[in-house]
């Protein structure tokens, strides 16, 4: 069975279509930043790919990036010129819901770009078709040095039987408590006693609710991919397959995780709405000073701001829940090379420039998003917490986040019919119309019957 390990949907919203929210309108760090200011000596660090073609003209796609981020890319590409000065680059910015269908239509014509941003989830169908480098070869084999300096979860985030095609660029995190100092003290409940886990989050909320009016948070089962209960089975170290290659997601083991969130629903630890509720109503329920605590992406911190700017000047923030397995999702935006380039060399070139310490530093400090390149949070910038923005306050916690982020989660044959069965066995145990145990041999029953026919 060829499978495709895809982007974890932890929440529905996607990384890109959101940059624009975090725009700055000035940018005082510049000043100082290696990036915007390089030295002769940072130009030659830079230059890391061998054998660049003389003459080569290379054209890079992004998504969405223009016009609110016009300086960087050009800062980019004027760097990048100046590190490889025999590579002329062009770049063109594409709107992120053609970027897909254009992609396609350049593969068709035989004339792709030679360096695209695309997500994730897209690479698969590129990968199976034949139509990408190789990454593990072309950087991990090559220049081991240099693949050891990402991620290893945004690396892996998408493969095509067992090999990326991608390189990480940059990264939205999904995984973070923001807590309501107020409540918190009011409770007697200090930061540290924080749960860290989904079974320490079950023992906080029965305190939370047992000694106030408060919930201790409210879940977004609603919006169905947001809060998925295949990632929520993964995350807890249920396996997926059999050694027969049946789906094993009906174990013991699973139906007590899933029995932890009906019990959170059924015992009136979460509100009750939590079955209908999408992330802005599960935020406006925090800004509203009902619950203690919210399971949010750092980028939805901006909705609490919106919402309540007394909650959000008193919130803190501190890492989120996880699983038995202790990993972390995370949402990446991917640099890929067609194997018909001309300048292969050169293009690689540019996408490890893109991705290099320096230049996503100087992004990070653009934008509300993350390195995917670990040496890149040895930058101040990564250990400094501003008063009064919570949204700092996640940066020094960024690096140990990303280290044990790891996708573990997958696409399927028939895999909208798939992800339909799933949420509907997640609801009808919510709604307690089935069993766990039930529901997921139901479950398990249906994906086998959609993953049979698709073979």
């Amino acid at each position: 069975m060829k499978r495709f390990l895809g982007l974890l949907l932890v929440v529905a919203v996607l990384v890109v279509p959101t940059l624009n929210s975090f725009a700055q309108d000035e940018h005082p760090l510049r000043a100082t930043d290696p990036f915007w200011n390089p030295t002769p000596e940072l130009l030659e660090q830079w230059r890391v790919i061998d054998g660049v073609e003389e003459g080569a003209e290379i054209t890079f796609w992004t998504m969405s990036l223009s016009p609110t981020f016009d300086e960087y890319i050009q800062k980019i590409v004027e760097n990048f010129q100046l590190t490889y000065p025999e590579v002329t680059v062009t770049w063109e910015d594409q709107p992120w819901d053609a970027l897909q269908d254009k992609t396609r239509s350049a593969f068709t014509a035989g004339s792709p770009p030679d360096v695209i941003n695309l997500s994730p989830a897209w690479v698969g169908e590129f990968a199976e078709a034949g139509l990408l480098t190789d990454m593990d070869a072309a950087l991990g084999e090559a220049y081991p040095e240099i693949r050891e300096q990402y991620s290893n979860g945004a690396w892996t985030t998408q493969t095509y039987e067992d090999v990326s095609y991608q390189i990480p660029w940059y990264l939205g995190l999904s995984n973070f408590l923001g807590y309501n100092k107020a409540i918190l003290e009011e409770l007697g409940i200090t930061p540290e006693e924080l749960p860290k886990t989904w079974q320490e989050l079950y023992a906080f909320a029965e305190k939370v609710r047992a000694e106030s009016d408060y919930y201790a948070t409210s879940l977004n089962f609603g919006s169905g991919t947001e809060l998925n209960m295949l990632n929520y089975l993964l995350y807890n170290e249920v396996p997926l397959y059999n050694e027969d290659g049946t789906v094993a997601l009906n174990t013991p083991e699973a139906a007590a995780a899933l029995q932890l969130w009906v019990d959170l629903l059924q015992n009136d630890l979460i509100p009750r709405e939590s079955i209908t509720d999408d992330h802005r109503k599960m935020v406006e329920r925090f800004s509203q000073g009902e619950t203690a605590i919210i399971i949010i992406a750092p980028h939805l911190l901006r909705l609490v701001e919106e919402s309540n700017p007394e909650v959000y000047a008193n919130m803190g923030v501190a890492p989120g829940i996880t699983g038995s397995s202790g990993k972390n999702g995370v949402d990446v935006q991917s640099l890929v090379i067609p194997q018909a380039t001309k300048f292969p060399n050169a293009a690689l070139a540019l996408a490890v420039f893109v991705t290099n310490p320096e230049t996503q530093a100087a992004f990070g400090k653009e934008v509300g998003i993350f390195p995917s390149n670990l040496l890149s949070y040895e930058d101040s910038f990564f250990t400094t917490v501003e008063e009064g923005n919570p949204i700092s306050s996640i940066r020094p916690l960024a690096h140990d986040y990303i280290v044990s982020a790891e996708n573990l989660s997958v696409s399927f044959p028939n895999d909208a019919e798939v992800q339909q069965a799933i949420v509907d066995a997640q609801n009808a145990a919510l709604l307690a119309e089935k069993t766990p145990q039930q529901a997921l041999d139901d479950l398990v029953a249906k994906m086998n019957e959609l993953i049979a026919a698709a073979q």
